[in-house]
């Protein structure tokens, strides 16, 4: 006895698209992926500029910072040459308490001698 051949039934084959339909969902495709891409790219625009809006302000404070500090120093450097000023040096009860020298010799022998 010989088997029966197998019958293979036939799948359907699937519809075939309209060129018009197919247009459309190409169309709806690149809707979709053009306002994805905007949406990211704002975004993307939103956070760089909202991060240099943050350095911009650091860096007006820390040159805030740097001018105090300017003029803090030379109030500073003020005081300390008051502080050393050769009038109140003159003034100062060391200067009193020296005893004055005799002989002011400014010039020496071995001064004007040439080498």
């Amino acid at each position: 006895m010989n088997p029966k051949p197998i019958k293979r039934r036939r799948s359907p084959k699937m519809p075939k698209e309209t060129l018009h339909a197919e247009a459309k969902g190409a169309v709806k495709a690149l809707i979709i992926t053009l306002s994805l891409m905007i949406a990211a790219l704002g975004a993307g625009f939103l956070l760089t500029t909202n991060e240099s809006a943050q350095k911009g302000y650091v860096l007006q404070q820390q040159k805030l910072k740097n001018e105090y500090l300017k003029s803090e120093n030379t109030t500073l450097i003020t005081k300390i040459t008051q502080a050393t000023a050769f009038s109140k040096i003159e003034d100062s009860e060391k200067v009193d308490s020296m005893e004055e020298e005799k002989e002011k010799n400014y010039v020496t022998p071995e001064d004007n001698s040439v080498y």
